[in-house]
């Protein structure tokens, strides 16, 4: 028969009729088992099992793990994105060890092997979680057009070396938190190669001044 009980309640109701049916005389446990089945909608080999398995009432234990950053790395970690100018997790991960060796070659940053180890492993995305979190930022969830979500987001670190003389060009809106009313955009040009950048306000956002 059909039935409304979550899995929850059905087991909680075999831990309470177990012992009774494994006590009970086998005439009896017929009885017991198909009240079992009627209130629980179980297939009968279904129930046998669920009442003649050995249960233990202990609840699930939550492991705790330690915090892998503490608070020093999260300051170390905030300096390097500060100096990166707080560009994207996946592009400072790719930009950690050159950005890391040049600060500490010019004495602004000098860490200690135990926690060089901490930051440069760090992943894109464990990056992100951090800056979010010091920085107060939630992250927005809006969607995002079908054609962008094919195009993979690359750094130097994927092109090989490339020369100087490639250029990566993107629009920046300087609207604050408030898209809307008027505001200019800046038009941005970043060489891959030496991280040299131009850029150009724009009064409005048109194809045309852009081209």
């Amino acid at each position: 028969m059909g039935t409304q009980m979550t899995h929850t309640a059905r087991a909680e109701l075999a831990n309470a009729v177990q012992q009774r049916y494994r006590a009970a005389p086998v005439a009896q446990r017929r009885k017991i088992l198909d009240e079992f089945i009627a209130v629980t909608g179980y297939h009968e080999k279904s129930a046998i099992r669920a009442l003649s398995t050995e249960r233990t009432n202990r609840g699930r234990q939550t492991r705790v793990r330690p915090p892998l950053y503490d608070g020093a790395a999260r300051a170390a970690l905030i300096v390097l994105w500060e100096a990166s100018d707080r560009v994207c997790g996946k592009r400072l991960r790719a930009l950690l060890p050159i950005l890391l060796a040049a600060m500490e070659r010019n004495r602004h940053l000098k860490l200690n092997e135990p926690m060089r180890q901490k930051i440069l492993p760090m992943s894109a995305s464990t990056i992100d979680r951090r800056m979010r979190a010091a920085t107060r930022l939630k992250k927005r969830h809006r969607a995002v057009p079908e054609r962008r979500r094919r195009v993979p987001v690359r750094t130097f670190a994927d092109r090989n070396d490339p020369p100087p003389g490639g250029m990566e060009m993107d629009l920046v809106a300087h609207c604050g938190e408030v898209n809307r009313g008027s505001y200019v955009n800046r038009l941005v040009l970043a060489d891959i190669a030496t991280g040299w950048s131009e850029s150009a306000p724009l009064v409005v956002r048109e194809s045309g001044l852009v081209c």
